[in-house]
C-alpha cells in the first residue's frame, strides 16, 4: 500500500498513564532498541498524518523536542483516564483536522496499513468512530473518529463514572474494523513484554 498523507487526518498518542508496571518510568520514554518506545509510532503517524500531537502529563520539555506539541490533561479531565487526554488535546488541534486517530505510546509494530484502513472506513461510512479488531480480539485503544464526536465525548466523560474507551466507543456507535496479523497490535505493557518483542522490532517496524 502506497504511503498516503491525508489532509484532514490528525493523531494523538496517548502517553499520559502513570507507568505503574514500568516502575512509574515514562513509558513512552523508555529506551526501545536504539529509539525511544514511543518513535515508531510517531514516525508512521507523521507519514500519515497533517498534524501529530501527544498527549501527556510528565516529561512535557522531553517529548516536545520530538518536533511535536504536547498536551497536558485539561480542568474538568483531569484523573479521567485516556480519554481525558483526548478531550483536552484535540479542541486544540488545527481547524482543518477533521478526523483524529488515536494511539497509546506502547504500541510500536502499529504500521500504514492500520492508519490508512481505518481512514477509509471512517471516511466512507456514517460512524463517528472506527477501531480495530482481529479475529481473536478488538483493539478499542487504537481508534479514529470524526470530530464532531467531541461533543459526546464531552457529555460521556461528565455523566459517567467510567470513562473506558470500549464503553464510550459502544455508545457512539463506532465500527470494528478487521485485521489479521495481532503481533501489530502488540502493547508493551511491562518489562518482560518489551524484551521478550524487542528483538522483533526490525521485523515488525516497517
Amino acid at each position: 500500500m502506497a504511503i498516503v498523507q491525508y489532509s484532514q487526518l490528525g493523531a494523538l498518542i496517548l502517553a499520559g498513564g502513570l507507568g505503574s508496571r514500568m516502575g512509574y518510568q515514562n513509558k513512552g520514554l523508555i529506551k526501545f532498541g536504539r529509539y525511544h518506545l514511543i518513535d515508531p509510532v510517531l514516525n508512521i503517524l507523521k507519514q500519515h498524518c497533517a498534524y501529530v500531537a501527544i498527549s501527556a502529563n510528565q516529561d512535557i520539555e522531553q517529548y516536545s523536542n520530538k518536533n511535536v506539541d504536547v498536551w497536558a490533561d485539561q480542568t474538568p479531565w483531569k484523573g479521567l483516564g485516556p480519554l481525558a487526554g483526548v478531550n483536552s488535546s484535540v479542541p486544540y488541534f488545527p481547524e482543518n483536522i477533521q478526523y483524529i486517530q488515536v494511539v497509546p505510546c506502547d504500541s510500536p509494530f502499529i504500521n500504514s496499513n492500520v492508519i490508512q484502513k481505518l481512514f477509509e472506513k471512517l471516511k466512507t461510512s456514517d460512524a463517528l468512530a472506527v477501531y480495530a479488531q482481529t479475529s481473536s480480539q478488538i483493539y478499542p485503544v487504537i481508534f479514529q473518529f470524526k470530530r464532531a464526536a467531541l461533543i459526546q465525548l464531552s457529555e460521556y466523560l461528565m455523566a459517567s463514572n467510567k470513562h473506558s474507551i470500549r464503553r464510550w466507543l459502544s455508545e457512539i456507535g463506532a465500527i470494528a474494523v478487521n485485521f489479521e496479523d495481532d503481533d501489530i497490535f502488540i502493547n508493551m505493557n511491562d518489562m518482560q513484554t518489551l524484551n521478550q518483542y524487542l528483538p522483533m522490532r526490525e521485523k515488525l517496524c516497517h
